[in-house]
């Protein structure tokens, strides 16, 4: 029977051709994830001083798409939501715009460090509310996970 002896510092000797592939790979997720994020939408009152104050206070407000926009007590997908309680959609005159690539710009891979006998990388996503996005309504857009996922299966 044949005995393997392997050094007690491969580990440490391994870590720098670690480091590189768990660099390609955040790099590719981090790539995966931006495909995949969805777009922003900024809530938007007319500027003429008489618009209610709750849409006053949404002024401004951006979420991914996915989400509701908060207004008042209430949440909107947008101005006029037929689901929405008529005392903030009747006679709105509100719009909304869409930034297609807000959530993608926010998606970042850091670079990969040894960090004792384990190399790391984070992909992170700074976009307010992006977790919540993420699992949205029990589906989601899993557009941080999916990338995860895509990337892993790529390299089976």
């Amino acid at each position: 029977m044949a005995h393997l002896e392997l050094p007690a510092d491969l580990a440490r000797r391994l870590a720098p051709l670690m480091l590189q592939h768990t660099q390609r790979l955040a790099e590719e997720v981090e790539e995966e994830a931006r495909r995949r994020a969805p777009a922003a939408k900024t809530w938007h009152t007319q500027e003429d001083g008489q618009a209610r104050p709750s849409h006053q206070a949404a002024d401004g407000q951006t979420v991914p798409a996915p989400l509701p926009f908060s207004v008042g007590n209430a949440t909107l997908s947008g101005p006029r939501d037929p689901e929405g309680p008529v005392e903030e959609t009747a006679g709105c005159r509100c719009t909304v715009t869409e930034d297609p690539e807000a959530v993608a710009a926010t998606i970042s891979a850091t670079k990969a460090a040894i960090d004792g006998e384990r190399v790391r990388a984070t992909v992170t996503c700074d976009f307010p509310r992006a977790a919540e996005a993420e699992f949205a309504h029990g589906d989601g857009t899993h557009f941080m996970s999916g990338a995860a996922s895509q990337v892993a299966a790529r390299h089976r």
